[in-house]
Formats: structure tokens, sequence, C-alpha cells
């Protein structure tokens, strides 16, 4: 995932840029950070990113300006102003603004806003499969589970199954971690698709039945009690 920052203040800059790479280490994402000091340099940019931060003072255009021709040009990327001013706070979101931070940068606030930040990006992102000379395009929220198939892993959707000529290993790595859980070394499943579980069996909500080992109990359980957020009664 491609990442820019906008900010004339190459310190600044340079921290922010070592957080997010702490970030991105810790939780298993692969992040590509450049940075700009300046409005215009980033116009200038042909790349597509998925998360932009930007500062209001730039020399140039500021960064609401930036913000509107970004959005004139039909880049739909999510935008989060760090600034010390506040005054353009309202207008920030008529530029549909994703966030707006104030500086200083407190760590946990930084944190927070990539943790919602980056489910909402990656809970039903593109999926690309090649399946002979053709390319399938799936949600992640279509996945039902994956099945480990000897080198190749089998994609489970409701009403079929894609082979993707991967292992079951690097077809996980492609996925949201806050919502799909191995639950033993042959089977992921989507935690959004669980119907009910026991300490032998995870039952999804197309009928089918998985089993789950003991080794994988224990995790499963908290992070599908995580996800999911019940009332237990």
């Amino acid at each position: 995932m491609r990442i820019a920052i906008c900010d004339g203040d190459g310190e600044f800059s340079k921290e922010l840029k070592r957080k997010l790479y702490a970030y991105s280490n810790i939780n298993r994402y692969q992040f590509l950070v450049e940075t700009f000091s300046s409005g215009e340099e980033l116009l200038k940019s042909q790349n597509r990113y998925v998360l932009i931060f930007i500062e209001y003072k730039l020399n140039g255009i500021n960064g609401l300006e930036t913000a509107r021709i970004l959005r004139r040009r039909g880049n739909n990327c999510k935008i989060i102003f760090l600034t010390a001013c506040t005054h353009f706070v309202f207008e920030a979101f008529q530029v549909e603004a994703h966030r707006f931070i104030t500086k200083p940068l407190n760590d946990t606030t930084l944190i927070n806003t990539l943790d919602e930040t980056f489910k909402s990006i990656t809970d039903n992102n593109p999926l690309f499969i090649s399946v002979g000379n053709d390319t399938i395009c799936l949600n992640t929220e279509e996945i039902f589970y994956l099945e480990a198939d000897n080198k190749y892993c089998n994609i489970h959707l409701n009403s079929r199954t894609v082979q993707c000529k991967k292992t079951m290993a690097r077809a996980f790595e492609a996925l949201p971690k806050s919502r799909f859980q191995k639950i033993n070394r042959a089977f992921v499943v989507n935690l959004n698709h669980v119907d009910k579980y026991n300490n032998d069996r995870v039952f999804l909500k197309n009928g089918e039945e998985l089993h789950i080992t003991r080794t994988y109990y224990k995790n499963f359980k908290q992070n599908y009690i995580d996800y999911s957020c019940p009332i237990i009664l």
C-alpha cells in the first residue's frame, strides 16, 4: 500500500515515515511511504496512494487546495489532515477528509487512526486471482474460507470454489488479518461468515462445517470476540 506524506517540515515527515513503517511491521502490512514538501510536488506524482497525510501550511498552494485538486481529478484516496491549524476544519470535510488530526502528533492517536483507516481499506479490498488465461476479481468479503490443496489454495465462496495457484500461506498473507483466522493447518475462515462454533467445529452461515483443532481454538475464540464485539449472555 502506497502512502504519501505532504509536509514542509522534513524532520516531521521523516519521523512520521519511521512510525508508519514500524506500524506496518507490527501489523504485517506492506507500505511504501513517499514524502513531498509541497502540494505542487505531490500533484506532479503519477503514483496512486491509498492514504495521504497533508499539512495545511505548505509553500505554494496550501494543503486544503491540494486536496481539492486531488478530488477534482477523481482521486478517492483517504486524506488525513495533520496540522496545527484548526480554522479550516469544516472546509476539510468538504473535500471528504477521512480524519483531522492536530499537531503535535500523539502516538496513540496515530495508531488508533491507522487501525481504523486500514480496517476500512482492507476489509473489502479487491483480490485478483489468475485462473488459466483469465484473471478473476473478488472482494475479500465474498470469501468464506481458504483450503490448502498441496501447493495451491482453494478459495471457497458462497456457491463456488476458485483454485489459486499460490499456497494457502501466501493467500492468507494477502487478506485482512483482523477478519481472517486460521482454525487448523488446512483452513482459514472469514470471521464475518461464522454462524457459531464449539471447541471442535466452526459452523459457517452457508451451512458448511469446518474442524477446528485444539492448537488454534483459543486464539480463534479470542480473535472472534475481538472482531465481533458481542454482548455475551
